[in-house]
């Protein structure tokens, strides 16, 4: 009997993941977090909101669009993975259509 034994292939490269992209997405998870905290605590409390939810989600804006800018700046990068390029867009996406969401809501 004989056993096949599957090789491993390595696969070097200067490629890394740059610092830019992983901040990019701390701060897309930081806001998605921070709106899903604001709209769920809003909703517990029946509308009746102190203007700090509102500061914080203006905090939260800002941190999406800094953070969105530093995800699509970091595509341009060459020698890198995009892993967290990607993911940084997507969130900060998510957090930016949330603000969307929060501003265009009828009364």
């Amino acid at each position: 009997m004989e056993i096949a034994l599957k090789r491993q292939k390595y696969i070097f490269t200067n490629k890394k993941h740059p610092l830019i992209a992983i901040m990019s997405t701390i701060l897309g998870g930081i806001s998605v977090l921070s709106y899903v905290f604001v709209i769920v605590r809003s909703y517990m409390l029946k509308g009746d909101v102190p203007a700090s939810f509102g500061i914080g989600a203006v905090l939260t804006l800002v941190y999406s669009v800094v953070g969105m800018i530093l995800g699509l700046y970091s595509f341009k990068l060459k020698d890198s993975f995009h892993l967290f390029s990607v993911a940084g867009c997507v969130l900060n996406g998510i957090a930016l259509l949330a603000a969307a969401f929060i501003l265009w809501i009828p009364d």
